[in-house]
């Protein structure tokens, strides 16, 4: 076999195995790690974004000197079980049995991964101007699927939530998020350590649902 085709399987592979798992926890059953492992995969997670910014962008942005369309704000284990019980102070109405609650509770890390629009004015956008914007978000996406690959190539478990309370401007603005960006994924990292720790787990509900009719073989027209 050549050297492509290993790569290309071992791509391939990576792809397969990346899976939608939702892991929950309660107040008194968070995940802990000594500081030798939550240093250990602090490299790791930073390291795969900086991977996952290779992504592809159509447009530079130019946003405070910055070309990419995304951000990312990283919220370790720490940070995120300190922003459980927060949360239920900022947002009466949220419950203690909110699944992003539990989230926090059970992961190693979380990255809230935003897009900037170019163009915010809705009213006043061109068809050009929301090709552009739909530019930027596609990239964001594209960094995105980059990091939850690598995340599974080190063996860490990933959850991409559309981020309920997190994509809020109330939320924003709380832990210093600035308002033009929009979030695009609230993932959550599950640590190697836990996955063998008693706790609910909720698979995706699509994954069996893959097919090949999406992909169309088309002539150049008549």
């Amino acid at each position: 076999m050549s050297r492509s085709h290993e790569i290309a399987d071992t791509v391939a592979a990576v792809i397969k195995e990346r899976k939608t798992l939702k892991v929950l926890g309660g107040p008194e059953d968070r995940a802990t790690f000594s500081p030798d492992v939550a240093s250990r995969h602090r490299s790791t997670v930073l390291e795969a974004l900086e991977v996952a910014g290779w992504a592809p962008f159509h447009y530079a942005l130019g946003e405070d000197g910055l070309a990419e369309p995304w951000r990312a704000h990283v919220f370790w284990h720490g940070e995120c079980q300190a922003m459980a019980p927060k949360l239920l102070e900022w947002f009466p109405d949220l419950t203690v049995q909110n699944k992003i609650l539990a989230m926090l509770n059970a992961c190693g890390a979380l990255v809230v991964v935003t897009w900037l629009p170019q163009f915010y004015d809705l009213e006043e956008r061109s068809a050009a101007k929301i090709a552009q914007d739909e530019e930027h978000l596609a990239a964001a996406s594209s960094m995105v699927q980059n990091l939850l690959l690598m995340l599974t190539a080190h063996g860490m478990g990933t959850y991409w939530s559309s981020g309920g309370k997190l994509r809020t401007p109330e939320f924003f603005e709380r832990v210093g998020i600035p308002a033009r960006e929009r979030l695009l994924a609230a993932v959550f990292v599950e640590y190697p350590e836990t996955q063998d720790e008693e706790r609910p787990r909720v698979p995706g509900k699509h994954r069996d649902k893959r097919s090949r009719g999406w992909i169309k073989e088309r002539d150049a027209g008549r």
